[in-house]
């Protein structure tokens, strides 16, 4: 049986102290606690809040300004109160306000709600703001706007440092970085009581709580993402495949998410869109390991059973290029015949160089050199394409995985002239070329043509790449 891929959330959540009814917050907290925790003592919360909100009045009433009022209640939380941070996420008892408040442990939702409640109690506006898989508290009284990194501390960091994690993935209407009203704050507690429930296998519970949390804030992710993991376990394909879309529409970046609906479209036989999203799971997490070899097993099993229909079924069509793809091939170049060191890097139009007894690129010697080049081949139509090579000294090339040239030795004095027939399909193919340099001439020239056309086709409108910062993001 084909398991979802397993999420690792950081689960968030947002509020706004000023809408809320007195009590409003502490309340909330104690009423979501209430199911993982039938027994919890509420009158011990309730004496240690109001003895953490005494501390903070106290520490109010010498205030001057906004930032002195966020530093007050920065100090009664990790002086006065001792809150710690923790990573645990799996568990309620660093959810709950109870746990929170016994253990002194919590994470960014649940030490968040902390501080709602007491800025709450002392009519501080204190708004909760939420990041993907991060949750922290603002100070915004219209005049000084200060965000507190309440698992680093209470540091203040500003808005940019969320932004860049993000990237380009950001909108301003997104539900991230942005001041959320009290029945939003429930929301993410449900969401976060849902994701519980799921590590612990509860499916009934987690669907009622991931549910109710998608009705009341329909632009939160993580509430479709984890819906999706729920309709995934139960061989939903189609639901679960719409809720990781309905995720991704919200927060396009999102690799978890681009993992699973990958192997959602797998089972219902969309091969290319399942491969293409891992492609873009990478882009988004180069160390994603559950997507690099997801992707190599499904392309080595479709590969080897019938080319053409591998070709088909995983090729990319030309109306959906992969994301971020830019004109030219990346080259890479390396001291060494084996790659041992990269000297420098820059994008090639085209491969066509005959270096004869010169350094390819400024700091890589002129003989014991080696390059790699990757990229994307635009084939513009189905066909019999035929690959032709000239080299000094050694050369390999793979087009989708699969190695059509490889002559990995020295040429000498004569270059190796090397071809190869390939069918393949109109769409994007990965391509890999790799050539090294022993010493005397080096040359490298790659040549494709296709049948029924005279002339060679033009690389320099074929070859593409993604460019390294997008690969970052």
């Amino acid at each position: 049986m084909l398991a979802i891929a397993t999420l690792t959330l950081l689960l968030v959540s947002q509020s706004r102290p000023a809408s809320a009814p007195a009590g409003g917050y502490l309340e909330m907290a104690l009423e979501v606690a209430r199911r993982d925790h039938p027994k919890l003592d509420e009158a011990s919360v309730r004496a240690e809040l109001a003895r953490w909100s005494a501390a903070l009045a106290e520490r109010l009433a010498n205030a001057t300004d906004g930032k002195a009022r966020a530093q007050a209640l920065r100090a009664v939380l990790f002086d006065e109160a001792k809150l710690r941070s923790v990573a645990d996420l799996d568990s309620p008892e660093t959810l709950h306000i109870d746990s929170v408040v016994r253990s002194r442990d919590g994470y960014c939702l649940s030490l968040s709600i902390v501080a709602l409640a007491l800025a709450e109690s002392a009519g501080m506006p204190l708004f909760g703001v939420a990041a993907p898989n991060h949750f922290f508290v603002r100070y915004d009284d219209g005049h000084v706007k200060l965000n507190l990194e309440l698992t680093r501390g209470g540091a203040i960091v500003p808005d940019d440092e969320y932004r860049d994690r993000m990237g380009g993935a950001w909108k301003p209407e997104s539900v991230y970085l942005r001041k959320l009203r009290p029945e939003e704050v429930r929301a993410f507690l449900l969401h976060n009581r849902g994701y519980v429930a799921m590590q612990r296998k509860r499916t009934a519970d987690a669907k009622s709580d991931l549910t109710e949390a998608a009705r009341l804030l329909p632009a939160l992710p993580e509430a479709h993402r984890n819906l999706g993991v729920l309709l995934g376990e139960a061989r939903q394909w189609e639901p679960a495949a719409a809720a990781f879309t309905r995720a991704l529409d919200l927060y396009p970046v999102d690799a978890d998410a681009l993992v699973n609906r990958a192997l959602c479209l797998r089972e219902l036989g969309r091969l290319a869109d399942a491969v293409a999203d891992l492609e873009a799971a990478l882009l988004v997490d180069p160390g994603r390991e559950r997507a690099r070899v997801l992707r190599a097993e499904w392309l080595d099993a479709t590969r080897s059973s019938d080319w053409k229909t591998y070709q088909k079924e995983v090729v990319p069509p030309l109306d959906k290029p992969p994301l971020g793809l830019k004109p030219g091939i990346a080259g890479r170049y390396y001291s060494g015949t084996a790659f041992q060191k990269l000297v420098a890097e820059r994008i090639d139009a085209e491969l066509d160089f005959d270096w004869r007894n010169a350094a390819p690129v400024r700091g890589v010697p002129a003989d014991r050199f080696s390059v790699r080049w990757e990229g994307w081949l635009k084939a513009p139509k189905d066909g019999n394409y035929s690959i032709f090579v000239i080299a000094n000294d050694g050369v390999r090339l793979e087009l989708d995985g699969r190695r059509w040239i490889d002559r990995w030795t020295d040429a000498g004095w004569q270059n190796y002239y090397g071809t190869a027939d390939a069918w393949l399909a109109s769409g994007w193919h990965r391509l890999q070329v790799e050539m090294y340099d022993q010493s005397g001439g080096a040359r490298l020239l790659l040549r494709l043509g296709v049948e029924g056309q005279e002339k060679p086709l033009d690389l320099e409108k074929l070859l593409f790449h993604i460019p390294a910062a997008a690969t970052a993001k």
